[in-house]
């Protein structure tokens, strides 16, 4: 594992896109989780109570271990692992609200894993669809297909991936749906087995499960304090995050 400094804005501004405007006016910055983010995100993951860990990610892990932090921030390559951040401009700061990220399975290399999360606040913007959207115009290339898992009761991720594609919701048991979509004109490829079973086995192998703790990076860099337009440095404080 290789030490990174935290962030500069800086840092951050250079590599975000252009600003959009979400639905009330207030611009929005998108840009890449930056391989500084890494402590960051072990400490601030030790403050979440036991029920968000497991509204979040489906299990209960005690802490980010050096391994889970090497798959979700040092493996971030850009190229079959995207994750990207959604800032907005506040006054004159900018705050992270939302993350992303889109995983290319190396089983089946036309095919991804996709998570986003948006702070509480902020959710009825359009902040999740934009965040969604560009996931996939800067998914891994050649990927065609995304094949997920979410909670049977976060009915805005299936909402927001219904707009991705052509889609297939299976009831996989134990509060867990699997999620295929066709991206781009794409046709649906995998048949439903019988209910309670996984729609591929991908999604029933831990250790495939690029994304299974996907959103203890969403939950961790929303606690990010505002980026002052002058400032060089970023920090953790206790402000929670929402479901997308």
């Amino acid at each position: 594992m290789t030490a990174h400094p935290a962030p500069t804005f800086a840092e951050r501004l250079s590599n975000a896109s252009e600003a959009d405007a979400l639905r009330d006016g207030t611009l929005a910055w998108i840009g890449p989780l930056l391989p500084g983010d890494r402590e960051m995100l072990a400490e601030g993951y030790l403050e979440l109570s036991e029920e968000s860990k497991r509204r979040r990610f489906l299990t209960a892990i005690p802490e980010l271990t050096p391994a889970l932090l090497d798959r979700l921030v040092d493996q971030v390559d850009g190229i079959d692992h995207v994750a990207l951040v959604v800032f907005v401009e506040v006054g004159a700061a900018l705050h992270p609200v939302a993350i992303g990220r889109i995983v290319r399975y190396s089983e089946m290399p036309d095919t991804a894993d996709i998570a986003f999360t948006v702070k509480d606040a902020w959710q009825g913007k359009g902040i999740a669809t934009l965040l969604a959207r560009r996931l996939c115009e800067n998914a891994p290339e050649g990927i065609t297909h995304l094949l997920t898992e979410v909670a049977v009761d976060n009915t805005a991720s299936l909402a927001i991936l219904g707009k991705l594609g052509v889609m297939q919701v299976h009831s996989a048991g134990d509060g867990v749906l699997d999620v295929e979509v066709a991206l781009s004109g794409e046709h649906l490829r995998l048949t439903p087995p019988p209910e309670g079973q996984r729609l591929h086995p991908l999604l029933a192998q831990y250790a495939q499960q690029i994304l299974h703790m996907r959103d203890l990076v969403c939950e961790e860099l929303l606690r990010l304090t505002p980026l002052q337009w002058l400032a060089e440095t970023a920090s953790v404080d206790s402000v929670d995050a929402g479901d997308t």
